[in-house]
């Protein structure tokens, strides 16, 4: 279907088309049945999105996780626009199966000659070769797809932002470098790696590290990995998504063991949570949004990490913007949310695995809401003394480069990103930190009796993983989306690997792709550098120990008139550059965000009941200010989205406004 048919608008960046090596097998059969993920639009009535630099001025205490009611209300999507597509797809003869307002998601069945119609478009059968890990052969796959774009009913035009599951095609690939055990191999433990790298000395109790998977793991290897270490074996809970489950195949099964273990060992006292997805873009979606905004039988999680990508490349005819838009956004909730995302830069150097003589950057790798972990190898290990190289070796190379798709984020403006080898445009650069990566100096991963080398930047994205657990614990609170952190902190809190030894770039050779080089400071092959841990610790808390807390302390409305109060804790005049013996004072102001305004009108007057004028001590102290909260109401009935009244709480002195933060209200009300 070539034209646009009337009363349809083409949906900006769903074109699909089959790969070179695809054979055509005819039409799809017009009486299967599958499901869909449709993406909405954000509310256009919500709050701001905070930009990067919000997560850097803003302490984790401040930024508290919402439940999917407090999202929704905020960034979701409208119950409009939720009703008003739900009322077309079933027009359709297409059937809801879930709305989840938080993900901005409605999940749709039907059959192929039903979802043709809705979506204006002809699927067709087709076989293709893929290859699913580094080393693997290339197998074939019948697979459901479009040759063409998807198509939506003018009306919905700008509402829906993204369909996914139209065309089921794998486009997940592990970036494992290797699953046998290499001529000349001096395996590390993680404890090992840990204690080089000055990790915490902390448990992680009470954390839970997400692991994005395809495929499976016994738990039999699990428990010989940690026995073999003597670390207690954590808790491991499955979660399927889209109808995936714990499935053991020889060639994918050592990805999520070694995730599993790497990630676990790295953070003793962790729980783990093991996402199961299928490979298609529809599972992406699904996989992160429920991380993300959880269901309430499934864990919360506080670290995602992910060893795979879906695109060798993000820009040209390498990547689809509507799959990595809706990604990007989810990553963006998953800050929102106190959710940090470690994703494995790739093991193809600068050339991604894409034979055209430019260079390439994964994604979701180069995605600017993302921890991207580039690899490093550790040689002459003598007690706590190392070498430390770019990964760049026969096995493989550390993935690094320029993004052609997401531009240069402001917390990389200083960090002298290079423009691209390609064109000289500039972009996010790739990775942003770095671990050990490379199977000379990988770690003995059991597998259904044997052992295997666990390598490759997929066992540096799972020890990132556990650090960040192990930092979460020691500071009390998920430190959530630290990128912006790690670049204020900067060589201070990493080991810098600079090429002055070894490898001096990510160039493959014979493979065409121009390298990027390593040097002092941020580099395009190791980032950062790998981890000072208990530096990295201690330079997060002295950013954030700056911040006092103020936290407007207000739960649900349930009567005219509600007291609340200003809470401020750990406030300290020096940080601020205020002298002690000034005063302060606090005031508050609201906004109120309503789902419907043609529901009805809110207003509401907040006063101050304890008028107090506070004398600073030179010592971090305890303030509180009493307010009192009165709403008049116009809004007939309770059956609409919550009201969300967001209370911003000042606190000033004679010289600056120094800090505020925001509370949250939520609550349904009637008519005064």
């Amino acid at each position: 279907m070539s034209s646009i048919p009337q009363g349809f608008r083409r949906l900006q960046g769903s074109e699909r088309r089959p790969s070179p090596s695809a054979k055509a097998l005819g039409i799809a059969n017009p009486n299967e049945s599958f499901a869909v993920t449709i993406v909405l639009r954000r509310r256009l009535d919500g709050a701001p999105l905070p930009d990067h630099d919000f997560f850097l001025k803003t302490p984790p205490s401040q930024r508290q996780r919402m439940s999917s009611s407090e999202f929704a209300v905020l960034y979701g999507a409208s119950s409009q626009d939720i009703d008003k597509v739900t009322k077309f797809v079933t027009a359709h003869h297409l059937t809801v199966v879930d709305t989840h307002a938080a993900r901005r998601t409605l999940i749709v069945s039907g059959t192929v000659q039903q979802m043709e119609s809705f979506f204006a478009t002809r699927l067709g059968r087709f076989e293709h070769q893929i290859v699913r890990g580094a080393t693997d052969q290339p197998t074939k796959e019948t697979y459901r797809g479009l040759d063409g774009f998807i198509h939506i009913p003018e009306d919905l035009e700008g509402i829906i932002v993204g369909v996914f599951g139209v065309d089921n095609r794998t486009v997940t690939k592990r970036n494992r470098s290797d699953d046998d055990d290499p001529p000349n191999t001096t395996t590390l433990t993680v404890p090992q790696v840990t204690s080089l790298y000055d990790f915490p000395d902390q448990s992680a109790s009470g954390q839970t590290i997400a692991i994005f998977s395809t495929s499976g793991y016994k738990t039999g290897d699990i428990t010989t990995y940690f026995n073999g270490l003597n670390i207690t074996v954590p808790t491991v809970q499955d979660v399927d998504i889209d109808g995936a489950t714990n499935t053991v195949t020889s060639k994918t099964t050592p990805e999520t063991t070694m995730d599993v273990c790497v990630s676990a060992s790295a953070a003793p006292g962790a729980s783990v949570a093991v996402y199961f997805t299928p490979g298609g873009e529809k599972g992406w979606v699904d996989l992160i949004g429920g991380v993300v905004h959880p269901n309430s039988k499934d864990p919360v999680c506080s670290v995602l990490s992910s060893s795979y990508y879906m695109y060798k490349g993000d820009d040209g005819d390498n990547a689809s913007t509507d799959i990595m838009d809706s990604i990007s956004s989810a990553f963006q909730d998953a800050a929102l949310q106190g959710v940090t995302v470690c994703v494995a830069s790739g093991d193809h150097g600068s050339y991604s695995k894409i034979i055209d003589g430019n260079a390439h950057v994964q994604y979701p790798a180069s995605d600017s809401w993302v921890l991207t972990v580039g690899g490093t190898t550790i040689g002459n290990v003598n007690g706590s003394s190392y070498d430390e190289y770019v990964w760049n070796d026969d096995k493989g190379a550390t993935g690094g480069g320029v993004s052609a798709y997401f531009p240069l984020p402001s917390y990389q403006c200083f960090a002298t990103v290079p423009v691209s080898k390609n064109d000289q445009s500039r972009g996010r650069g790739v990775p942003d930190v770095a671990a050990n990566s490379s199977p000379n100096s990988g770690y003995a991963i059991p597998f259904d009796g044997a052992s295997t080398v666990g390598a490759g930047t997929s066992a540096a994205a799972p020890l990132w993983a556990g650090l960040i657990a192990r930092i979460n614990a020691a500071m009390g609170e998920n430190i959530g989306y630290v990128n912006p952190a790690l670049y204020a902190l900067g060589s201070s809190v990493f080991n810098d690997i600079n090429g002055s030894e070894g490898p001096t770039n990510n160039e493959v050779q014979g493979c065409g792709a121009p390298g990027y080089s390593a040097k002092s400071g941020w580099d395009a092959c190791t980032g950062w550098g790998s981890p000072k841990g208990s530096a990295l610790l201690d330079g997060l808390t002295q950013i954030f120990a700056k911040r006092c807390t103020i936290v407007p302390q207000i739960q649900i409305i349930q009567s005219n008139v509600t007291t609340f109060s200003v809470q401020v804790d750990g406030f300290r005049p020096a940080d601020f550059g205020i002298h002690p013996g000034r005063h302060i004072t606090s005031s508050v102001r609201p906004l109120i965000v309503l789902s419907d305004p043609s529901t009805g009108s809110i207003s509401c007057v907040l006063e101050e009941l304890d008028v107090q004028d506070t004398t600073l001590p030179p010592t971090p102290q305890r303030f509180t200010w009493v307010y009192s909260l009165t709403y008049t109401s116009t809004i007939m009935n309770s059956q609409v989205d919550p009201i969300m009244i967001q209370i911003t709480a000042i606190v000033k002195s004679l010289e600056k406004e120094f800090v505020s933060s925001q509370g949250r209200v939520l609550f349904m009300c009637g008519p005064i």
